[in-house]
């Protein structure tokens, strides 16, 4: 009896799993390519929901909070002019309710060697999607990708009014 219950088990998860493959690439076929690579690096980053794991792997909170942004936890040894879509040089939290740490978006940053003459914005996502902008400050290329929460702004904006004053 508990061998017929076992393979009628794998059977409904290798069902569930058909399904779920099936559904998802028939939503891959309608995305455009840049939508696609989003869901790929939310696949990616969604560990880095819990800030501890972030921190655990060396990001760190470089900004403190930012209104309409959040806090800029860096990794510095990814600053270093690779986009790697997959692994973002900035993760953004903001506060939530309860005053914890949730995760709104991801961050890469490209540093620009002569701000004089910059060069074009980097390759990032597919197609014209991405709006690179750059920071005079730190001497960066930046492009903002919210993926955790919703922009009414877009999710390559740089700032996100739903993200508020951190209060």
């Amino acid at each position: 009896m508990k061998k017929k219950n076992t393979f009628r088990l794998f059977e409904i998860f290798t069902l569930i799993a058909l399904v779920i493959t099936v559904g998802c690439s028939d939503d891959n076929d309608e995305l455009e390519a840049w939508q696609v690579e989003v869901n790929e690096v939310k696949a990616a980053t969604l560990k880095y929901q819990d800030v501890e794991v972030a921190t655990a792997e060396g990001f760190f909170d470089a900004s403190g909070f930012v209104p309409n942004m959040g806090h800029h936890y860096i990794l510095p040894p990814r600053i270093d002019g690779t986009i790697e879509l997959d692994k973002p040089e900035i993760l953004l939290y903001a506060p939530n309710a309860s005053g914890a740490m949730e995760i709104v978006a991801v961050e890469y940053a490209v540093p620009i060697e002569d701000m004089d003459n910059p060069g074009p914005a980097p390759e990032g996502f597919t197609g014209e999607e991405d709006v690179w902008e750059i920071n005079p400050n730190l001497q960066q290329w930046q492009l903002h990708v919210w993926i955790y929460k919703d922009n009414p702004e877009g999710i390559f904006s740089a700032h996100n009014p739903t993200v508020g004053s951190g209060n």
